[in-house]
């Protein structure tokens, strides 16, 4: 994703923040047969650069931080979603604006969960306990709002993930506890949905996060139900892997991901407290 290259460390410090510590594992998966996960030699390692912020309700504090977008120039977004707003900060932590409160008018909150930013600069927000996903240019001016609470075609009920396709421009949200993934063109113009409950191939319990690798297929990882499912941009189901455990590659209430440029994906998986490396191999058999 474009707006989180570079980044990726303090995405997941963000989102573990519970964690004093956490886990980087290297996992091989065949992203033609991606049900079947082996382990890898090869550590990824990482430098601490810096942290800011802390507990409060203050400029630039943070009650429950859930999601972070950087755009083109290097500032970030954040969506500190029990305070029920969006801050700005430069590439190095300083304060820049703050925008919303709670409520259900333009411009306030109900829990802000997932935020992403398109090419123009505009940032998204899942508005979860409001069934709605907002949009607002860079200084924090609402721009639009999109869906209302129902299971018609760009209807939602408590979105948890928006990300926009970084190689079309289209909008995808997971509208979780419908069970389903809906897809947008740029202008939010509604295109196709797929998904129901269910423990089906294609089916979802609380599909929660969404990424996209360099081949346009789009990733699902589902909090209730351990593994990822993979799709093309229209729906079709390609593959899965992951069960629920403890061991390297298996999951337990995975909750985000995402997938740099060369195709690793990186899976928070939240209930063992650590975060997973998922690394695409090419069978090249016939």
């Amino acid at each position: 994703m474009l707006e989180r290259k570079g980044f990726l460390i303090l995405a997941i410090a963000t989102l573990v923040t519970s964690l004093t510590a956490f886990t980087i594992l290297s996992i091989s998966i065949d992203s033609l047969l991606p049900q079947k996960a082996a382990a890898v030699n090869e550590q990824l390692n990482y430098s601490f650069v810096r942290k800011w912020s802390s507990f409060g309700t203050g400029p630039g504090q943070f009650n429950r931080p859930h999601d972070i977008a950087i755009d083109n120039t290097g500032n970030i977004y954040v969506s500190d979603r029990d305070n029920n707003r969006i801050q700005k900060f430069t590439h190095n932590g300083t304060f820049i604006k703050t925008w919303g409160s709670k409520g259900s008018a333009d411009g306030q909150f109900s829990i802000p969960y997932s935020i992403a930013l398109d090419s123009s600069g505009n940032l998204y927000v899942a508005d979860r306990e409001n069934s709605r996903i907002q949009k607002f240019d860079e200084n924090g001016k609402f721009l639009a709002k999109y869906g209302t609470d129902g299971q018609g075609n760009g209807q939602f009920h408590r979105p948890e993930d928006i990300r926009i396709d970084p190689h079309t421009g289209d909008i995808y949200v997971t509208d979780t506890y419908n069970n389903r993934i809906e897809r947008f063109d740029k202008n939010f113009t509604f295109i196709t949905k797929w998904g129901s409950k269910g423990t089906g191939d294609g089916q979802f319990k609380r599909p929660h996060a969404i990424g996209f690798d360099s081949h346009g297929r789009v990733f699902v990882d589902e909090l209730d139900r351990p593994g990822v499912q993979i799709f093309d941009s229209n729906g079709k189901f390609l593959g899965k892997w992951g069960s629920i455990g403890t061991g390297d590659g298996q999951l337990k209430k995975p909750e985000h991901l995402t997938i740099d440029s060369k195709g690793y994906i990186y899976v928070v998986d939240r209930g063992n407290q650590r975060i997973q490396v998922f690394a695409p191999v090419h069978n090249t058999s016939k």
